[in-house]
C-alpha cells in the first residue's frame, strides 16, 4: 500500500515538472530610426461611473461617525469616490505610447508601439534591445 502511494506521488511530481515549460524570448539589437509619442484620448467622459463611485463612497463613509459626524463622513466618502473616479478616467484618457522605427542588426526595419510608462526616452541613433516573446514585443535601451 505504501509503495503504491509513493509510486503514485512520484509519478504526479514528475509529470507536473515536465509540464512546466518556460517561455522563449527572442533577443535582437538595433538602432532607432524614428521615435514619436502617441497620445490616445478616449472620447467621452462617463458621468454615471462618477456618480456610482460617489454613491459607493457615500455608503462606505456612512459606516463611520455619529450624528453630524456620520453626515460629514457620508459626504466626504461621496466626494472622495467621485474624485477618485474622475481622476481614473482622466488618467485613462491621457494614455501615451511610444512608436519606434528600428533598423535591426540583421538589416530589417521594424515598427514597435509600446506603452510609454517606463520613463525611457528614445532618440534617433539610440542602440536598443528588442525582446519578442510570443506576440509581445518590447524595446529597451541596449547596454
Amino acid at each position: 500500500m505504501k509503495k503504491t502511494v509513493l509510486i503514485a506521488l512520484t509519478l504526479v511530481a514528475l509529470s507536473s515538472q515536465m509540464s512546466c515549460a518556460g517561455t522563449k524570448t527572442l533577443v535582437e539589437y538595433g538602432t532607432v530610426q524614428r521615435s514619436s509619442i502617441i497620445t490616445h484620448s478616449q472620447q467621452g467622459y462617463h458621468p454615471l461611473r462618477t456618480l456610482a463611485a460617489g454613491a459607493v463612497g457615500g455608503v462606505i463613509g456612512h459606516q463611520f461617525g455619529n450624528g453630524n459626524g456620520k453626515t460629514a463622513m457620508t459626504a466626504g466618502g461621496a466626494v472622495a469616490g467621485a474624485a477618485a473616479s474622475r481622476h481614473h478616467q482622466t488618467a485613462a484618457q491621457a494614455a501615451q505610447e511610444v512608436q519606434l522605427l528600428i533598423k535591426t542588426q540583421s538589416g530589417q526595419t521594424i515598427q514597435v508601439v509600446q506603452d510609454n510608462n517606463s520613463g525611457l526616452t528614445f532618440n534617433v541613433g539610440d542602440k536598443v534591445r528588442i525582446l519578442t516573446s510570443g506576440a509581445s514585443t518590447t524595446v529597451d535601451k541596449s547596454v
